[in-house]
């Protein structure tokens, strides 16, 4: 159970206030006091789902942080001004724990790991690799890079995708509106003329007349179908199984394969730099791959490294995975004694050439759909109005 509280100093000088886990109030008041502090007021929290904080404002609140340690701001001040300043609920909810157990004695990076759905596991490590080296701005400083550059290819996949998904459902719903209540009318007109219809008008009929009967039951199925893929996709297996296949698709499987691969690299290299070992950087970077059967191939690159081979003969068995410029960056790394500088490298190459590729769809995605969307629309129209150049010959003959 949570409770929120006010509480001061043993002399009465400092106001403190946050929350405290424990299973009753009694429990949560001698928590406080193990803290060294007297609560003034002690009441149950209100239970609040946390939203994940977007990417922007994490970018934000890193480079600010790190400018605030490098400043010589102290550690709780600088938090305070950070709550103050945050947008998002969440974080500036979160910071003001994070300060409570801060001031209470725990380090930065253990307040901050107990908010998982805030603080990516990523910024808590590197927080908690440059609290043991003693450079926690230059953590933070790589923590706002990291998170600034995955943002800003996360945006860019994300509008040139946008366009032709709004295109197509827009089209779609057209396309039904038009079957379902427009081509009816014209159905009406073709019957009482009671001549033959040219096949592409009657395949067009048939269509409409087929959604018209079956639109609920379709409607019901895809519905049904949805729900069984995303129920699938959630399992161990269906999400191996679509993580695959999602790779495999034209066009934006490489995008996403590429993407994963950069965010990855980018995260294995920071945290090694930072000085968290192969072993453990490899577990945290695996974390932060959304695929899952990437994740698959992290886990058995770390399973070889545990039983002695190097990394860069680890991803080689898996080169087609882990993309061969990867592989032979670390291995250059590894033979220079540069491994995180080599796959930072190599980071920046895949993410400049998935922003190349994403630029290149977008600039050839427009005139394409324009191509399909006329196509489609003038194979409606012909169809549609086919009959209509012969209906008033058909009309004066009756």
């Amino acid at each position: 159970m949570r409770f929120s509280y006010q509480a001061t100093d043993p002399e009465g000088e400092k106001l403190y206030q946050g929350f405290v886990e424990a299973s009753s109030l009694a429990e949560a008041r001698q928590k406080l006091r193990d803290m060294g502090l007297y609560p003034l007021s002690l009441s149950p929290a209100r239970r609040v789902r946390r939203r994940r904080p977007r990417i922007g404002d994490l970018v934000l609140f890193a480079e600010q942080f790190a400018s605030l340690i490098q400043a010589g701001v102290p550690l709780n001040q600088a938090l305070t001004t950070l709550s103050m300043q945050a947008t998002d609920p969440a974080l500036k909810q979160a910071l003001r724990e994070v300060r409570a157990r801060v001031e209470a004695g725990a380090s930065l990076s253990e307040a901050m790991r107990h908010y998982p759905e805030v603080f990516p596991p990523l910024m808590v490590r590197l927080v908690a690799a440059g609290e043991l080296g003693g450079f926690l701005e230059v953590a933070l400083s790589r923590v706002a890079r990291y998170l600034d550059a995955a943002y800003t290819l996360q945006q860019e996949i994300k509008s040139a995708l946008m366009y032709p998904v709004f295109v197509i459902f827009v089209v779609i719903a057209a396309v039904i509106g038009l079957l379902v209540f427009v081509v009816p009318v014209f159905a009406r007109i073709y019957a009482l003329a009671g001549k033959a219809l040219p096949l592409p008008t009657q395949i067009l009929l048939g269509i409409s007349g087929f959604l018209r009967a079956n639109g609920l039951w379709l409607l019901a199925a895809l519905a049904a179908g949805t729900w069984a893929l995303v129920s699938y996709a959630r399992t161990p297996e269906g999400s191996r199984v679509v993580g695959r296949w999602l790779l495999r698709l034209p066009i934006v499987g490489p995008l996403v394969h590429k993407n994963e691969i950069a965010r990855f690299a980018r995260t294995l290299a920071s945290l090694y730099a930072s000085g968290v070992n192969v072993v453990a950087a490899l577990e945290a970077a695996r974390d932060l791959v959304g695929n899952a059967f990437l994740r698959d191939a992290v886990d058995a690159v770390i399973e070889d490294v545990t039983k002695g081979l190097t990394l860069s003969q680890a991803m080689a068995k898996r080169a087609e995975i882990f993309l061969p410029l990867l592989v032979r960056m670390v291995g250059v790394g590894e033979e220079s004694g540069q491994l995180d500088a080599m796959v930072d490298q190599a980071a920046g190459y895949i993410e400049r050439e998935v922003s190349y590729s994403t630029k290149r769809l977008a600039s050839m995605i427009e005139p394409v759909m324009t191509l399909v969307v006329g196509i489609l629309v003038l194979g409606m129209a012909l169809a549609l109005y086919l009959p209509l150049f012969e209906l008033p010959q058909t009309l004066l003959r009756k």
